[in-house]
């Protein structure tokens, strides 16, 4: 199967970061309900559950494939971090889960080094949410 049917078949994404403390921030796509869920460890009260509208939900199925996540997932999972990445000094961490329509699941992540492509990921997210993506 190649990485442009992959998108296609997203059915929930579940991205991720935090600090050493812990603290941080979470969203959950589900593009079969059309929800996204946020989580704020930094402020109880900024959690949400709302519905995608459709402008959202388009950008997302058409920016998502842009940022590569599919493919630097692979590469992190294969060991190929220096590929993908480039070590940090941001002292946090990121993790990344994909369910397929098939029912398959994927997660990758890691500590203080975040994929070379992160930037574009994490603005997708944050054009999608109204919320800033980023680790005190």
């Amino acid at each position: 199967m190649s990485f442009s049917v992959d998108y296609d078949n997203i059915t929930v994404l579940e991205v991720g970061i935090t600090s050493f403390g812990n603290e941080g921030y979470a969203v959950k796509y589900d593009f079969v309900k059309k929800v996204i869920q946020w989580r704020d460890s930094y402020m109880w009260n900024n959690n949400f559950t709302r519905s995608l509208n459709e402008t959202d939900f388009r950008t997302l199925k058409e920016e998502l494939p842009k940022s590569g996540m599919l493919e630097w997932m692979k590469g992190y999972n294969s060991g190929l971090e220096a590929d993908f990445g480039d070590q940090t000094q941001i002292p946090g961490e990121w993790k990344i889960t994909v369910v397929f329509a098939d029912g398959t699941k994927i997660t990758a992540g890691a500590e203080q080094h975040f994929p070379k492509k992160w930037k574009f990921l994490k603005t997708l997210i944050e054009k999608t949410t109204g919320c800033s993506f980023v680790l005190r």
